[in-house]
């Protein structure tokens, strides 16, 4: 597959040669706004979209929570210097490995619950080769939070980024989980929706509440399926 990049610093595509010998335009990035891009592609194991955002600072181009696409190196490679790649929860290496190997750019997973395999251990059953564990505080100049057994990170524009405890719908909803699990039957090793406690429900629903209250943020960029671009305080408080 020959991918050759066509677009600017707004808009980034790719173009995929195939074997009649036509060619497909695809849209890669996304802009939301900015500096910042999204794209998704359908996670190949379970029944959902798995998201990616891309921040572009001075200092280079971050990827949190990157899934595999064609042509992603070459494309984000036009929008800057490759930095890091940043993951909200352990389980979200997605791209991680492929991107480390042949960006030469490290990897920061969060610290995990006591119960749970170590991030070193993690990384290293991976092969995701040279990678940095963080904890609430900051890293890459987010803003980082625990919440739930995951981490939420915060842009230094007010940008929520959340793994897989809080998304948003096609209306503009906050759907907190599990409640977007239950749009989906995955299956086992995920446990059913009305297996989960209503203790932790509320409490996970709480602190979200909480958290967006005090950082002040006012969007939530998720890694499953939709975004919520603008209003997040007011969405927030309605659940």
């Amino acid at each position: 597959m020959h991918v050759e990049l066509n677009g600017s610093s707004d808009t980034i595509k790719v173009k995929h040669e195939v074997q009649s010998g036509s060619e497909r335009e695809e849209t890669l990035f996304t802009p939301i706004r900015e500096g910042v891009f999204r794209w998704s592609t359908p996670d190949p194991a379970d029944d959902w979209m798995m998201v990616g955002h891309l921040f572009v600072r001075e200092t280079g181009v971050v990827f949190v929570d990157p899934p595999m696409v064609p042509g992603l190196l070459e494309a984000a490679r036009r929008l800057g210097k490759l930095e890091a790649v940043l993951l909200t929860e352990q389980n979200h290496t997605r791209a991680s490995r492929f991107i480390a190997k042949r960006a030469g750019i490290p990897v920061y997973l969060p610290e995990t619950i006591p119960d749970a395999v170590e991030p070193w251990e993690a990384a290293r059953v991976k092969e995701i080769g040279d990678s940095e564990v963080y904890k609430a505080g900051s890293v890459l100049g987010f803003q980082t939070y625990k919440f739930g057994e995951d981490y939420a990170l915060l842009s230094d524009r007010q940008e929520l980024l959340v793994g897989d405890n809080a998304r948003g719908d096609a209306k503009g909803n906050v759907l907190i989980f599990p409640e977007w699990f239950k749009l989906y039957t995955p299956g086992p090793p995920y446990p059913a929706p009305e297996d989960i406690s209503k203790e932790f429900r509320d409490s996970l629903k709480k602190q979200f509440k909480d958290l967006v209250k005090s950082t002040g943020a006012t969007s939530l960029l998720a890694s499953h399926e939709y975004d919520i671009i603008g209003g997040l305080q007011e969405r927030a408080s309605e659940l």
